[in-house]
């Protein structure tokens, strides 16, 4: 059955990107049907409410609201690891509307990169900096850092060592180490701002846009490698005048694979921030109800600035009262993984640079750990889910990475897969279009041919900003 809408533009997926393409998009005049996979908001005193655990402080309760993540989605991270559960968001706002809420921009160099090691013109610093200034989600600094607490006592402990306080989510830059409150993407009243709530949840009822929830894509419909329009998992056809994939750095490889797209890089170079965990035994256990997530640490490992990424955990939700978590990640990854559709595989540590500077990382949180402010407020640190206790893996490198390979893990920053860059290197260019295929674009984070030394959510926003302006010119023009 073919349906009798034809919009201007489908965009597929509601997430960080898809809700800031269907936005500027409607506002240029264009017709707009979005389609979600997962759920949307239900209607509550005549108005669109999200459920609690989405509007609430803690990303636990929000990931574990029916239906907002891809619970059959698994990923391996090391090589000899086993395929785990992948945390991804599913529902309008996609991964915005779960995820811990902190906002960085990266480091000037990430975005030089981008320009001068892979061909995309017009994404230096100097070019997607006035951009981060300008993007409408809003930030608030977490409030009130409480000592008693893992990531209060995290920044006290720095700060006793000399660290700088943390300016997120501007770069680090020359000042070698910073800590402090984290800029959370939050309203003035303390609850999330996803990307649905901030650009599309003012202008629901706007003539020119349509969204549909409980919408999964099964494939584009491409004819004379032109994108005609999708094919929804129940067969129905939307007919479009172009489409914009924006499932996530996740979905859209695996979309465009299903979809014979004829380019060998799709599903190649994916990234995350690799991460190191120590599970805490607290000796004051803090409601899990509360925010899991409010302060950061960022350092170097003597290799680049703000590679290393100390995030404190309050708490691990309901599942397991009392305990946190107090992890390092490397933000500058080199080692390149790949995704085919269902399969997807970091590789992480298959550089040994990552493995040398996660081993300082892991170094320098250690003997954070022996500093008064953390003593107060740890009880226990373990290296793993069965109480191993942190002094069992002692100083022998070969030791420490032998833990790392089996127990690193991610930040939930996957990106690539469908990288910008030059013909024959990428999947799109520089704006995001399709090199083979016609009124075709991929908008979102698996066009960042290599990842930031940032939490992705606003480096994802970012892009749709940019990509967004000749999306919409080549259709209104």
């Amino acid at each position: 059955m073919t349906s009798s809408s034809h919009p201007d533009l489908i965009v597929v997926g509601g997430g960080s990107a898809g809700c800031t393409v269907a936005r500027r998009a409607v506002e240029r005049g264009l017709s707009v049907l979005l389609l979600e996979a997962g759920p949307g908001y239900s209607l509550v005193s005549g108005s669109p409410t999200p459920p609690s655990g989405v509007s609430g402080p803690s990303f636990f309760a929000a990931l574990e609201e029916p239906g907002w993540r891809w619970d059959d989605l698994l990923a391996r991270r090391v090589d000899g690891q086993e395929a785990t559960p992948y945390a991804r968001g599913r529902g309008l706002g996609g991964s915005s509307a779960v995820n811990a809420m902190l906002g960085l921009w990266g480091e000037p160099e990430d975005y030089d990169r981008w320009e001068r090691d892979h061909g995309c013109t017009g994404w230096s610093w100097a070019d997607v900096e006035p951009e981060f200034r300008r993007l409408a989600i809003p930030l608030r600094r977490a409030a009130n850092l409480d000592p008693t607490r893992l990531g209060g006592a995290v920044v006290e402990a720095c700060r006793g060592q000399g660290w700088v306080d943390h300016h997120g989510p501007r770069p680090l830059g020359s000042a070698g180490r910073d800590a402090g409150a984290a800029a959370l993407t939050q309203f003035g009243d303390g609850r999330r701002a996803s990307a649905f709530d901030v650009h599309l949840l003012p202008i629901l009822d706007h003539p020119r846009l349509e969204i549909r929830v409980d919408s999964e894509v099964e494939s584009l419909v491409i004819d004379h490698a032109i994108a005609r329009g999708v094919r929804l998992v129940d067969g129905s056809v939307i007919e479009s005048g172009a489409v914009a994939v924006c499932g996530g750095a996740v979905h859209s490889p695996w979309l465009l694979q299903r979809s014979g797209v004829d380019n060998p890089m799709i599903g190649r170079g994916v990234q995350d921030h690799a991460s190191a965990p120590l599970t805490i035994a607290l000796t004051e256990p803090v409601s899990t109800g509360s925010i899991a997530v409010d302060a950061v640490a960022r350092f170097s490992s003597g290799r680049s600035a703000a590679d290393l990424q100390i995030l404190p955990i309050d708490h691990l939700g309901a599942a397991a009262p009392g305990f946190g978590l107090l992890s390092v990640a490397l933000m500058d990854v080199h080692s390149r993984g790949t995704s085919a559709d269902g399969d997807l595989n970091f590789h992480m540590l298959s550089d040994e640079r990552d493995v040398e500077a996660l081993v300082i990382g892991l170094a320098a949180l250690r003997r954070l750990l022996e500093a008064p402010a953390l003593r107060r407020v740890v009880a226990g640190v373990f290296i793993d889910d069965i109480g191993t206790p942190l002094d069992a893996l002692g100083e022998d490198p070969d030791s420490v990475v032998e833990w790392l390979r089996t127990r690193t893990g991610d930040y939930v920053h996957v990106s690539g897969g469908c990288a910008m860059g030059r013909r024959g290197e990428s999947v799109v260019d520089a704006s995001g279009r399709s090199w083979e295929v016609e009124k075709l674009w991929v908008v979102d984070a698996s066009v960042m041919p290599r990842l930031p030394r940032a939490n992705t959510h606003l480096p994802t926003c970012m892009i749709a900003e940019r990509m967004s302006r000749p999306l919409v010119e080549s259709l209104v023009g």
